[in-house]
């Protein structure tokens, strides 16, 4: 395929340049949209309204509640 041709040329062009436009803003979407869940998590967790646990890869769990409640009780009845 030659591009001598102005016509291609032009169409490729807008087919590349279309392609990167496009693929860009999917990932700033995409990383908009992780650090808008990240800060909320962190705000709920400051707040004392979730509770996680870091595991050994230092990523965050949220705790299920049923935990808490467990954990909550047992603390209690020793008490």
């Amino acid at each position: 395929m030659m591009l001598n041709d102005p016509l291609i040329l032009t169409i490729v062009t807008t087919i590349v340049l279309a392609t990167f436009y496009y693929a860009g803003r999917y990932l700033a979407k995409r990383s908009l949209v992780e650090n808008i869940i990240e800060n909320v998590l962190e705000s709920l967790e400051k707040d004392g309204l979730i509770a996680t646990r870091t595991d050994k890869n230092g990523e965050k769990d949220i705790i299920p509640i049923s935990d808490v409640i467990a954990k909550a009780v047992k603390d209690a009845k020793t008490k």
